[in-house]
């Protein structure tokens, strides 16, 4: 049996660079008719990434609309927490919030019968200290039926959501 994540109301408010600060229902709203208005194609990619500073740990969860060749729009949540010390529960930390972010989206748009492919990404890689962790993320994506990439090909972790950990 898989390791599942149940999402606690952590992600209730978003910011968005174009609209500003916004409740997550709003976002997910945002999504729908974004999606169910546009005969574009459209993928969601969730991911986090987090920062390790003296006060604690800070956290940034992502939501990628991409509108394949034609680019997108995010949001993202910012949270800080304990100091975790061990880069193996700063990683763990950051997947389990994808994932139930993720989770919560997909049941969202299921509801409204949206069918809308949404891929996790971690940032974790083939090189460096995080390599060792390759198997169980890829792992906990899969048992929750999620598709999901690593370094170089995770730019929603490694990339847009690490400007917001700084």
């Amino acid at each position: 049996m898989g390791l599942t994540y149940e999402s606690p109301s952590l992600f209730e408010r978003f910011h968005s660079p174009t609209r500003g600060l916004l409740d997550k229902a709003d976002v997910f709203s945002n999504i729908e008719q974004t999606v169910a208005t546009s005969t574009d194609t459209y993928e969601l990619i969730v991911g986090a990434d987090s920062q390790l500073r003296s006060r604690g740990t800070y956290f940034a969860i992502m939501i990628t609309l991409i509108k394949q060749g034609r680019g997108g729009m995010f949001f993202y949540h910012k949270i800080q927490e304990r100091r975790y010390t061990s880069l193996q529960q700063r990683i763990f930390q950051e997947a389990l919030y994808a994932v139930g972010l993720a989770s919560e989206l997909r049941q969202y748009l299921h509801e409204h019968s949206i069918d809308i492919p949404i891929r996790l990404h971690f940032d974790i890689g083939k090189n460096g200290p995080t390599r060792k962790f390759i198997h169980s993320l890829l792992s906990l994506a899969e048992s929750n039926h999620f598709p999901a990439e690593i370094k170089p090909h995770s730019f929603c972790a490694s990339t847009i959501a690490d400007k917001f950990t700084k």
